[in-house]
């Protein structure tokens, strides 16, 4: 099994590699990475970009047990 890394480069290249992608292709590239390295504001920028569209584009059942659902 390998170790999926990517170095990032300044928030400018971030925002360009962004536009021409669009979101969910970037989104989906990132998200496949084991680790994320390189400038600091990049590496950020993609970690709360790709937290935040798995938490509002994911279903309430991929967060909720079957037994909690089971008891309302």
């Amino acid at each position: 099994m390998g170790f999926n890394h990517r170095h990032v480069s300044n928030i400018l290249q971030v925002h360009k590699e962004l536009d021409e992608l669009g979101l969910e292709q970037f989104v989906k590239q990132y998200h496949k990475y084991d680790a994320i390295s390189g400038d600091s504001e990049s590496v950020s920028f993609i970690e709360s970009l790709v937290e935040n569209y798995y938490n509002k584009h994911m279903p309430l059942s991929r967060f909720t047990s079957k037994k909690s659902v089971q008891e309302n």
